[in-house]
């Protein structure tokens, strides 16, 4: 294209607020040399490039964020990224153009792309992963309206935001709705929602601006997935004119642990948080925003709206919503925007769902799903509403992960379910003792490598696992023994396989644990550190699915349970003692009568019970007494099947974890140290 063609190209769609996408196809050279002509303005280089235009590789995409440009060069022969694409094409304004740089569409899913490394465990292994996302990319661009460079027409001219149109009408009612909440009735929560670029981030800094202006001595907390993402709101508030004294940033962790006062707290890309840990928020602030994107590359707001929203209307039903529906850098409608939502699946969407009569499990292959796009928008959009962190790159994991089984449960054809299953396992030996002797971690093959590495299982790399990564079962369908009919079939289905174990990692919560356990799943391990996007410790259980393999799983549970008390003591002292008990309680039927105290701790002596007897019965201090407690606890867990949550926790937290006696005190709703110790001499004595 001529240069005055290009520039005049560049203005018609300019006045009428749209972007458009130019496809080089060919060599790596071929295209770079090719994407010259169309370069102008300031230009963001994704992927190898240029030197003179800074290019950025796709982990350092984010970088980006809050910018804006008018060239976007996105070169897949560094990687086609899902989230960094998805991220990158939002700092597009009206008149831009991004520059998509590919092999030749015959040749491209063939294409060795080095983004297809993360999906397996060395550079050795790539030919085994799918094409099966890329294929899906050279099927759809072709023909796209967002390809189309003919000059358009027809539109009125579209208002950019500037110095005489500071903010859309939408980012107005957001600032006024924000300052209503701090000056309103408390406990009347706001949810601000919006599709990526419309500037909602920019409204929550502005918010914050001028209430800080009207009152200096406000204490306005803010919070996010990582501190990184408030960078936008923090960048409005401060070019507003307000210095940023009194915006605190704190984590998600920080604001439910630690005693935090502020006068109103701001919750941004709430969709990427926990739901718990939400929850948990509303409950300490009474003055509260909450912003969420609807479909983004960190996470989808779907899931939100249904989880977190049932929530609010239970316990604080004056909170409002508020949507934010015109874009800030592009007129609504852009051609562009939707060829992103279409191509990275941000506008999957699951249909209602079937009466689940006679459900039925199937299990598809990856080129199946690549083929039949309103599958695909059925399977990916169930696991959206399923999970707060689904991203774009879940979608090419699904697609082109190699050794993924993707289970559906329908009924008539309808979707109700599903279940995403890796297998892992068959480590050869030289490479499983160096991961069990922590000079190497490679990709993939979680469940193996945690048992060998954090676990010191040295048997455990020449196992076969079934890992289930996610299960889902549509939302109006919850608690009607969906996902236990399908974790049942999976264990069916792999025994049958000639697996030894089926297993999960997740970020483990006390009311979640129960689901894998009904199953016959066993906790082998908890991590030490929380995960910095759920707050949680994540925890790997398994189920033996080979007879000969049932007392080896014994051994390794009772080896995990003899461990876990010194552990409590320490990095684990603030675990939730009734996750605790979800870890150590013998599944239902294996450890014989419930009264009788299990063999797994050797060295109870008779002085113990005297200890005991004199601390339950008589006067003994607790912390004389406290071994002897540890022992006798740690001997008689099945004792623990009858007793309420919080007596359980009582036992735990004072006996394995050296709960400080003032928050236990409070989370027993007691009064202090003396009332604890009347306590627990009162269960033990009863318990013995």
């Amino acid at each position: 294209m001529r240069s005055g063609r290009m520039t005049t190209l560049r203005q018609a769609l300019s006045r009428v607020g749209e972007r458009r996408l130019v496809w080089l196809e060919g060599s790596e050279a071929e295209t770079q040399a090719a994407a010259q002509p169309w370069l102008s303005g300031d230009i963001f280089w994704l992927g190898e490039g240029p030197s003179q235009y800074a290019p950025l590789p796709a982990a350092k995409a984010l970088q980006r964020l809050g910018q804006e440009c008018d060239t976007l060069v996105f070169n897949s022969f560094s990687g086609f990224h899902p989230d960094a694409f998805g991220a990158l094409a939002g700092t597009l304004r009206a008149g831009g153009l991004l520059i998509l740089l590919t092999p030749p569409r015959a040749e491209w899913p063939a294409f060795a792309d080095p983004d297809r490394l993360r999906l397996v465990s060395t550079p050795d292994e790539l030919p085994r992963a799918g094409q099966g996302f890329i294929a899906r990319l050279a099927r759809l661009l072709p023909e796209d309206p967002a390809l189309d460079l003919t000059l358009p027409s027809g539109s009125s001219p579209w208002q950019p935001i500037r110095a005489d149109r500071p903010m859309t009408a939408g980012q107005a009612n957001a600032i006024q709705a924000v300052c209503q909440v701090l000056h309103g009735h408390r406990r009347r929560p706001l949810v601000i929602s919006a599709d990526r670029g419309r500037g909602k981030s920019a409204a929550l800094g502005l918010a914050a601006a001028t209430l800080l202006r009207e009152q200096p001595g406000l204490r306005i907390a803010v919070t996010a997935p990582a501190k990184a993402t408030v960078a936008s709101l923090l960048e409005h508030a401060g070019s507003a004119g307000q210095t940023l004294d009194g915006i605190d940033f704190y984590s998600p962790q920080q604001l439910i642990q630690e005693e935090i006062s502020c006068d109103l707290l701001l919750v941004d890309e709430a969709a990427a948080i926990p739901t718990p840990l939400l929850e948990a928020m509303l409950a300490r602030h009474s003055r509260i925003v909450f912003a969420t994107t609807e479909h983004g590359y960190e996470g989808t707001g779907r899931g939100f709206h249904l989880r977190f929203k049932a929530h609010l209307d239970g316990h604080v039903p004056g909170w409002r919503e508020l949507h934010l529906d015109e874009p800030v850098r592009w007129r609504a409608g852009c051609p562009l925007e939707a060829l992103v939502f279409r191509l990275l699946g941000l506008a999957a969407e699951v249909s209602a769902p079937r009466p689940a009569l006679a459900p039925v499990r199937r299990q598809i292959t990856q080129q199946v799903l690549a083929s039949d796009e309103a599958l695909l928008n059925q399977v990916f959009g169930l696991l959206v509403l399923a999970h707060y962190q689904t991203t774009p790159s879940d979608l090419r994991i699904l697609l082109e992960s190699p050794d993924l089984d993707i289970h559906l449960l329908e009924q008539d054809s309808g979707l109700l379910g599903v279940a995403l299953v890796a297998r892992e396992g068959h480590i050869p030996v030289e490479l499983a003792e160096e991961i069990w002797a922590g000079r190497r971690r490679p990709r993939g093959h979680l469940l193996p490598q945690s048992l060998l590495a954090h676990a010191g299982l040295r048997e455990a790399g020449d196992r076969s696992y079934g890992r289930v990564l996610r299960i889902a079962v549509h939302p109006e369908l919850h608690r009607r023994g969906l996902g236990s009919l399908l974790l049942g079939q999976l264990v069916s289905h792999y025994r049958e396989s000639g697996f030894d174990y089926l297993g999960a990692a997740f970020s483990a919560t006390a009311d979640l644990l129960p689901f894998w356990r009904r199953a016959g799943l066993q906790a082998l391990r908890i991590g030490l550190q929380r995960d910095a996007a759920s707050g949680s410790h994540a925890a790997l259980l398994l189920r033996a699915l080979r007879s000969e393999r049932e007392a080896e799983l014994a051994r390794w549970h009772a080896r995990f349970c003899r461990q876990l008390p010194t552990l409590l003591a320490g990095e684990l002292r603030e675990l939730d003692p009734e996750l605790v008990w979800q870890c150590v309680a013998p599944i239902e039927g294996k450890e014989g009568d419930k009264g009788e105290p299990t063999d797994r701790w050797p060295g109870w002596e008779a002085f113990d019970g005297d200890e005991l007897a004199c601390f339950a019965h008589h006067h003994k201090p607790f912390e004389l007494c406290q071994p002897s407690l540890q022992r006798w606890l740690a001997a008689h867990l099945n004792r623990l099947h009858g007793l309420k949550p919080a007596e359980r926790a009582l036992l735990i937290a004072s006996i394995w974890q050296y709960a400080p006696w003032e928050g236990l005190a409070r989370h027993q709703r007691l009064s202090g140290k003396p009332a604890l110790i009347k306590a627990l001499r009162g269960l033990l004595a009863r318990l013995l």
